[in-house]
C-alpha cells in the first residue's frame, strides 16, 4: 500500500500540473474519479504542509519511506516533497470514496 501510495504520489508531480492545489486535485481525481471540495482540499493541503515539515527536518525518514517496495520513484524529483506526497496519496487511498461509490 505504501508502494502505492508513493507511485501515486510520482504521478501527482510529474502529471499534476506545477502548483501543490493542482497536484492534490490530480491525485485525488486519479483515485476518487471526482475533484476533491473545498474542505477535502485544506485537510490535504494541511496535511501536506505538515508532513513536510517533518521530512525537512527529517531527511533519512524520507529515503525510508520512499525505499518501500521495489518499484524505485523517479530521483529527479525532490524526495522530501514525494515523501510528503506519499503521506497524502496515503491518505486519499484511504478514502472511503477510492473503495466504494455513494
Amino acid at each position: 500500500f505504501v508502494e502505492a501510495s508513493k507511485m501515486l504520489a510520482e504521478r501527482m508531480q510529474k502529471e499534476g500540473g506545477n502548483s501543490l492545489d493542482e497536484q492534490l486535485a490530480h491525485g485525488f481525481r486519479l483515485a476518487i474519479s471526482r475533484f476533491p471540495k473545498k474542505e477535502e482540499k485544506a485537510i490535504l493541503k494541511n496535511l501536506f504542509k505538515t508532513q513536510s515539515s517533518r521530512f525537512a527536518a527529517n531527511p533519512k525518514e524520507a529515503k525510508a519511506l520512499l525505499s518501500v517496495g521495489k518499484k524505485q520513484i523517479d530521483r529527479s524529483l525532490n524526495l522530501n516533497k514525494t515523501a510528503a506526497l506519499t503521506i497524502v496519496a496515503n491518505t486519499i487511498l484511504n478514502h472511503d470514496e477510492t473503495h466504494m461509490k455513494r
